[in-house]
C-alpha cells in the first residue's frame, strides 16, 4: 500500500509539473545554471556539482526542446520524489493511507516547492535530499543501531553538500543520533562522520572541470584557495545576519500568507484547516516520535531563523522548503489522529476526506497561476533582441543577474551571438575573473577602468547606488578604450549626475545604453507644430512608424518616434504594446498580458544620461524595437502606447496609434536545441 501510494502521488505531480514547466531560460539564476549544465562547467557558490552533472544527464536525454526544458524535468522528478518519499513515510508512521497521499500532495503543492519544481533550479533536489533524511531519521529511532546512523549520516551529508541551509534542518537529529546511538564506540562515530562526509567528494568535480578550462567557469577553483572560496561560498557571508529587527518582524508577517496560497482568503482558509491538523499532529508526535518531532521542530526553526535574517530575504522562500517537508508530515499525522479519534461515527469517515481535499484544492487553485511558467518566453525574447541589436564584436557590460545569465544562456547553449564579450560587473574585484576575459586588452582596459572607478567611488559591495554608477563610469572609461574599434553596452546610465562627453544615448530595448561618440543622425531637427499622436508630461508624440508590417514571432521589428518637447525633459518612460484586432486571439492575449509579456518599456531618451536638454519646441527622432514575444497568438495586432513619469513605469491610459499601424504577426517554430 505504501508504495502505490508513493508512485500516485509521484504520477500525479510529475504530471502537474511538466503541464505548468518552463519552456525556456527565465529569471534568476536558471541560464547560468543551464549553461553550466550544458557545458559540464562550474555555476556560481557553492557550484552545486550533483546537479550539474544529473542536469546535464537530464540534457542528454531524448526530451523536451531545449535544455531549458529537460533540466527542468530534473527539477519536476526531484520535487515529485519528495512528496513521493514524505507520502511513504507518513504512512508508515500513522497507517492511513489517506493521511500520507494528503501530506506528499500537500507538500508537492506547496508555493515554494511548486514553483521550484517548473524551472532549471537547484532547490527541488534540496527538498528530494530532505526528504530522504526524514526517512533515515524515522528509521534510526526505531532501532538506533550504528548502522541506521550511518545510512542517516549519509542522507545528512547529500543534503548538506547540495545546500549549506539544510545542514541547520538536519543538524539536531544528527547530533541527537549520534550521541544517543548504543553503544557509544569511536568506531561507530567515525563510521557516521565518514558517511556524512562522502557525499562532499562530489565537490571533486570543481577542480577537475576548472583544470578543463570549460566555457562555464565560475571562481576558476583551480587552486585550494579558490576551491575552498567557492565551495563554502565564502562571498555570500556578508549577507548573514544583515536584517535590523524592524525587518525580520516586517518580513516574517508577510511570509506566512506569501509562500502559503498568497495574498487574500485563499491564505486565511489553509491557516484555519491546515494550522490545527498540524498542532495536533505535533502533539501525537510527541507521544509517539517525541525525539524525532522535537529534532525536526527545532530544525526547521533554525532554518526559518537564518532565513528571515539574511539579508536578501526576497529570493530566498526557497531555501525553507525543509520546513515544508517537516509542516507536511506532522500535518499528516494530524490528519491521521483526527480519524483515528472520531472513527466510531460517520463524521469520522468523511472528516479526514473532506479535510485533505480542502486543503489540496486550496493548494491547487491558488498556486496554479503563481507557478505556471508554461508560457513564459519574455525573458529568452528579451535578452535576445538585446543582443540582436549590438555590433558585431560588441562589449556587453551587465550589472545584475538577468541580463548576464540569458546571455550566458543564449551564448552557450543556444549559439546566439558569441561574438560579444559580456563583462560581469560584479566580477571585476576578482583577478580570477579577468584572468577569464579572453581577451588581453580587454584584461587590461577592464582592471584598469574599474581601479580607477573605485579609485573615485570606493565601491564596497554590489546591488547599491555607487556600484550602479560606479558601473556606469566603467562602461564609459572602456568606451573611451575602443574608441573606433568596439561598441560598448551598458544598462543604463549613471544613477547620480552626468557623465563628461561622449555622451549617451538610447535607442535600445530593456533600456540598454549604447555608448560611443557620436549622436544618431538627425536626433535633432526643425519641425513645426503636429497633431500629436499622444502627450506626456513636457512633449508630445507626433510620429510612430514601424520598419515594416510583417514579422514572426519572437521576431523584433524597429520603429522609430518623433517627439516634440515643450519643456526641457524630466525622467519619462513610454510603454508599446500589442492587442489583437478583434477576433484575433484576445482571449490569448488577455491571459498573457496579465503577466507582462505584451508591454515593453522604452525610456523617452533625449535630455537623458549626459545629453543637453532639449530646446521647448524642438522635433527629435527615437528609434528603437519591439519584441514580439515567441507565444503570441498570429494573427493582426493593433499598437498601443502610454505613458509613466520615474521609474519603475506604471503606465497610464493606452493611447492607440491609429489605423495604419497593424502589425501582422505569423507563428514559427518555438527556439529548440538539441540534446
Amino acid at each position: 500500500m505504501r508504495g502505490a501510494c508513493a508512485l500516485a502521488v509521484f504520477a500525479a505531480l510529475l504530471v502537474v509539473y511538466l503541464l505548468t514547466a518552463a519552456p525556456t531560460v527565465i529569471d534568476e539564476d536558471s541560464g547560468e545554471l543551464v549553461a553550466a549544465a550544458h557545458v559540464l562547467g562550474i555555476a556560481h557558490p557553492t557550484g552545486y556539482p550533483l546537479w550539474t552533472m544529473l542536469g546535464r544527464a537530464f540534457d542528454l536525454l531524448p526530451i523536451g526542446a531545449t535544455s531549458a526544458s529537460r533540466v527542468a524535468v530534473l527539477s519536476a522528478t526531484s520535487a515529485a520524489g519528495a512528496a513521493a518519499l514524505l507520502c511513504w513515510l507518513t504512512i508508515s508512521l500513522t497507517g492511513m493511507a489517506l493521511a500520507g497521499v494528503v501530506a506528499g500532495i500537500a507538500l508537492g503543492l506547496w508555493f515554494p516547492v511548486w514553483s521550484q519544481a517548473v524551472r532549471p533550479e537547484v532547490y527541488a533536489l534540496e527538498g528530494l535530499l530532505f526528504a530522504w533524511f526524514m526517512v533515515t531519521f524515522v528509521r534510526w529511532d526505531r532501532e538506533r543501531s550504528a548502522g541506521n546512523l550511518g545510512w542517516m549520516a549519509l542522507a545528512g551529508g547529500a543534503a548538506s553538500m547540495h545546500h549549506r541551509t539544510a545542514l541547520l534542518a538536519i543538524a539536531p537529529g544528527l547530533l541527537a543520533a549520534f550521541w544517543l546511538t548504543r553503544p557509544r564506540r569511536f568506531g561507530a562515530w567515525a563510521r557516521g562522520v565518514a558517511m556524512f562526509c562522502l557525499p562532499f567528494l562530489c565537490y571533486v568535480y570543481l577542480p577537475i572541470r576548472a583544470a578543463a578550462h570549460p566555457a562555464m567557469n565560475w571562481g576558476n577553483p583551480d587552486t585550494l584557495e579558490r576551491f575552498l572560496y567557492h565551495a563554502l561560498g565564502r562571498q555570500y557571508t556578508l549577507f548573514s545576519f544583515a536584517n535590523s529587527w524592524d525587518t525580520v518582524v516586517r518580513y516574517s508577517a508577510g511570509l506566512v500568507g506569501e509562500v502559503l496560497a498568497g495574498p487574500g482568503w485563499p491564505s486565511v482558509a489553509l491557516a484555519l484547516v491546515g494550522l490545527p491538523l498540524l498542532a495536533w499532529g505535533l502533539v501525537a508526535a510527541r507521544r509517539d516520535r517525541p525525539l524525532v518531532m522535537v529534532a525536526l521542530v527545532a530544525g526547521g526553526a533554525l532554518l526559518f531563523a537564518f532565513v528571515i535574517q539574511w539579508g536578501a530575504t526576497s529570493n530566498v522562500k526557497m531555501w525553507l522548503i525543509p520546513l515544508g517537508a517537516v509542516a507536511a508530515l506532522f500535518g499528516g499525522i494530524g490528519l491521521s489522529s483526527v480519524g483515528r479519534r472520531l472513527a466510531p461515527s460517520k463524521v469520522g469517515r468523511f472528516l479526514p476526506v473532506a479535510l485533505g481535499a480542502v486543503v489540496c484544492l486550496l493548494l491547487l487553485s491558488a498556486n496554479w497561476a503563481r507557478s505556471d511558467q508554461s508560457n513564459l518566453w519574455r525573458y529568452r525574447d528579451r535578452w535576445r533582441a538585446a543582443l540582436s541589436q549590438m555590433d558585431k564584436g560588441a562589449i556587453f557590460v551587465a550589472e545584475f543577474d538577468v541580463p548576464l545569465f540569458a546571455a550566458y544562456y543564449l551564448q552557450q547553449v543556444e549559439g546566439e551571438r558569441q561574438d560579444i564579450t559580456v563583462v560581469r560587473a560584479q566580477g571585476l574585484w576578482y583577478q580570477w575573473y579577468l584572468d577569464s576575459l579572453p581577451d588581453p586588452d580587454l584584461r587590461r582596459a577592464c582592471a584598469e577602468s574599474w581601479k580607477q572607478v573605485n579609485a573615485d567611488l570606493n565601491i564596497g559591495v554590489s546591488n547599491t547606488p555607487e556600484f550602479w554608477q560606479g558601473t556606469a563610469q566603467f562602461a564609459q572609461l572602456l568606451a573611451r578604450h575602443y574608441r573606433g574599434r568596439r561598441t560598448v553596452y551598458a544598462l543604463h546610465g549613471p544613477v547620480a549626475g552626468a557623465i563628461q562627453p561622449p555622451p549617451y544615448f538610447l535607442g535600445l530595448s530593456e533600456d540598454l545604453v549604447r555608448l560611443d561618440f557620436a549622436l544618431p543622425a538627425q536626433l535633432l531637427r526643425a519641425g513645426g507644430a503636429k497633431r500629436p499622436l499622444a502627450e506626456f508630461p513636457g512633449g508630445r508624440l507626433t510620429g510612430f512608424t514601424l520598419a515594416r508590417s510583417e514579422v514572426g514571432t519572437g521576431e523584433a521589428v524597429r520603429f522609430r518616434v518623433q517627439w516634440q518637447t515643450q519643456a526641457p525633459l524630466s525622467e519619462a518612460f513610454f510603454g508599446i504594446r500589442l492587442r489583437p484586432v478583434a477576433g484575433s486571439g484576445q482571449r490569448a492575449w488577455e491571459r498573457l498580458v496579465e503577466k507582462g509579456h505584451f508591454v515593453q518599456g522604452f525610456p523617452v531618451g533625449y535630455g537623458l544620461r549626459g545629453l543637453s536638454p532639449s530646446p521647448p519646441g524642438a522635433v527629435y527622432e527615437q528609434e528603437g524595437e519591439i519584441v514580439v514575444p515567441s507565444n503570441a497568438p498570429p494573427g493582426d495586432y493593433a499598437l498601443q502606447i502610454a505613458f509613466a513619469p520615474g521609474y519603475p513605469p506604471q503606465y497610464g491610459a493606452w493611447v492607440g496609434l491609429g489605423d495604419g499601424q497593424v502589425l501582422h504577426v505569423r507563428a514559427r517554430p518555438l527556439p529548440a536545441n538539441r540534446p
